[in-house]
């Protein structure tokens, strides 16, 4: 099973980030963009896991959300993985109670580090993937458009009371996500 662990949004923020999304689509450029209800904030990806591990992993995930509580987080601004001169990911950042955010990401990370999970090379980078380029065609007028909307203000606010288990299958027409476990933050 492939797994992550994620902050999901309720369908009314995901409906914004939507409505970002599909007048960005307008405009020609070589994008795969992640579907409207997959939008997600990832805290770790595990990768391949077997069955059997869920229980332990949820009981980690349990212990990471039992010290961490309630937080409000904005998502404004837009960016780009690595650079607008090699753009592999376009996002919309996070703001708000970021501090925390951190704070449970790195809960997350320890107890799944106890479980022989590897952490992410990189930092922790707070964003939702809205699409990922191709190729760089188009991606610079797309790029300003989104700024555009940006500049506009935030695109939603959101209280974060839970964190999840995803499951990703990978179909033909794109992965599908569902939750295993949820642990409420307390």
């Amino acid at each position: 099973m492939r797994l992550f662990i994620a902050i999901n949004f309720s369908d009314e923020i995901k409906e914004l980030l939507g409505k970002l999304m599909r007048a960005l689509r307008q405009i020609p450029a070589d994008l795969k963009w992640v579907a409207e209800e997959n939008l997600h904030l990832t805290l770790q990806f595990l990768g391949e896991v077997a069955p059997e591990r869920i229980g332990a992993i949820s009981e980690g995930i349990e212990k990471a959300a039992a010290g961490s509580k309630p937080f409000m987080l904005s998502l404004a601004g837009v960016g780009v993985f690595p650079s607008v001169e090699r753009p592999r990911v376009l996002w919309v950042g996070v703001d708000g109670e970021v501090a925390s955010l951190i704070g449970l990401q790195r809960k997350v990370q320890k107890e799944m580090g106890l479980l022989g999970f590897a952490s992410d090379k990189k930092k922790f980078s707070a964003h939702l993937t809205l699409a990922r380029a191709r190729t760089p065609q188009g991606f610079t007028a797309v790029m300003a458009k989104a700024q555009e909307f940006a500049n506009k203000g935030a695109f939603g606010t959101a209280r974060v009371g839970s964190i999840e288990l995803m499951q990703s299958e990978l179909l033909p027409g794109g992965p599908r996500y569902s939750v295993l476990f949820r642990a409420i933050l307390s």
